[in-house]
């Protein structure tokens, strides 16, 4: 299991080195990521922050680094993208190199958070008010995850995030079928979208119903996104599994494979900066903010319990002094 853990956090920071081919990351293994910080604050140098909370002091922990995943709903190629599209999942990796533990917490694209807009021409128009999902839609692909990862670190109290990266539909039927395909058992009726997802059965899903299986909504379930966050984290553990048995060159080979599909502003040597660290490092359980899912129109949104919000950013970002 510990060998699932390793090579599941450095493939997902790996397949995202968008632009580099796999030859470049092994001359360079060690070179440093030259990309813009993520966000305003500058949370490296600033003093440690405090905080109360129901009679209980916190104080920020400095040795804490996250990284944010993002899927969106474009597809082809990252260098063909003029528009970066919407991101329809986000996950944020929190690793503490002071307890050594490392945890997902699960983000809900329907989140409202505030986020900078921005003109055709690139221009900072202003600020809004709107679900996360809409924040990755600005821009280029590329401008569009540092504005999503901008966002995600207002949201968590202006958190630094020290890397990201964004992948594509594209590369969810390409990592599935490279691992041979992922194992679940199918709980959500799909019978208006593939008739080959038969309900109650467990099934080895090929690349195209792995992307439905994951990526389906608005014809499933109770068509929320929190419905389909659940069965993200059954086929992501089950993915684990798979990983864990791949060698060095299966996993290289899946990098080749999905770089032309992502974006990131990380170097490989923070890849591997990042493996080393996590090989003793424990991972605790997702956690996820608790709110409420409500209709705005036509659209859904997701409003964040602030005592949640604390809540989960203080275990996540502070320890109790």
């Amino acid at each position: 299991m510990q060998k699932a853990l390793i090579i599941l956090s450095v493939i997902f920071f790996l397949i995202a080195a968008g632009g580099f081919l796999i030859s470049r990351w092994e001359n360079a293994k060690y070179a440093t990521g030259g990309g813009e910080g993520t966000v305003e604050a500058d949370t490296v140098m600033r003093e440690a922050r405090t905080y109360t909370y129901q009679g209980q002091d916190y104080k920020e922990n400095k040795k804490v680094r996250s990284y944010l995943i993002i899927g969106c709903d474009t597809t082809g190629e990252a260098i063909s993208r003029t528009n970066g599209g919407q991101a329809d999942a986000q996950v944020l990796i929190v690793v503490d190199d002071l307890n050594k533990t490392w945890r997902l917490l699960q983000l809900d694209r329907d989140t409202i958070v505030n986020f900078d807009t921005f003109n055709p021409e690139g221009k900072l128009i202003g600020d809004v008010d709107g679900q996360l999902t809409l924040a990755h839609s600005f821009g280029t692909w590329e401008n569009g995850a540092k504005n999503t990862a901008n966002a995600v670190s207002r949201l968590l109290w202006d958190q630094k995030i020290d890397g990201y990266f964004s992948m594509n539909m594209d590369a969810i039927p390409t990592l599935n079928d490279a691992v041979g395909g992922v194992t679940v058992k199918v709980t959500t009726d799909f019978t208006e979208v593939d008739d080959t997802l038969t309900l109650g059965e467990e099934i080895t899903l090929t690349g195209e119903q792995a992307e439905r299986f994951v990526r389906t909504r608005k014809t499933v379930d109770d068509g929320t996104n929190e419905a389909r966050m659940a069965r993200q984290e059954t086929y992501m553990k089950s993915l684990i599994k798979k990983l864990s048995s791949l060698s060095s060159d299966e996993i290289l080979d899946i990098y080749d494979r999905l770089m032309a599909n992502s974006v990131t502003n990380m170097g490989s040597g923070d890849f591997v900066d990042l493996a080393d660290m996590t090989k003793e490092y424990t991972q605790l359980d997702n956690i996820k903010f608790e709110g409420t899912h409500q209709m705005n129109g036509n659209f859904m949104e997701f409003l964040i319990d602030e005592d949640s919000r604390t809540q989960v950013i203080l275990e996540l970002f502070y320890t109790k002094e």
